[in-house]
């Protein structure tokens, strides 16, 4: 199992969408992202290279995968 960490910034996005859409993308990166999220993100490229794409229905979720030693040392 993977652990999804959301920023500030996301989070607050977030909680700015409805109930029902927090719902159906929580289900959608529990089930697809925290399980296997390489199979599941498509890269960005140009001036986003590095960053990853997420796409459920008509949402897309942009996505910064770090390795855990960078993300604990926040």
């Amino acid at each position: 199992m993977y652990k999804i960490l959301f920023e500030k910034h996301a989070r607050k996005q977030f909680f700015k969408l409805s109930r029902d859409v927090q719902k159906r993308l929580t289900r959608a990166i529990d089930s697809k992202l925290a399980v296997d999220p390489r199979a599941h993100l498509i890269p960005l490229c140009g001036d986003r290279a590095g960053l990853f794409k997420f796409r459920d229905r008509l949402y897309v979720v942009v996505v910064k995968m770090k390795h855990r030693q960078a993300v604990y040392r926040r």
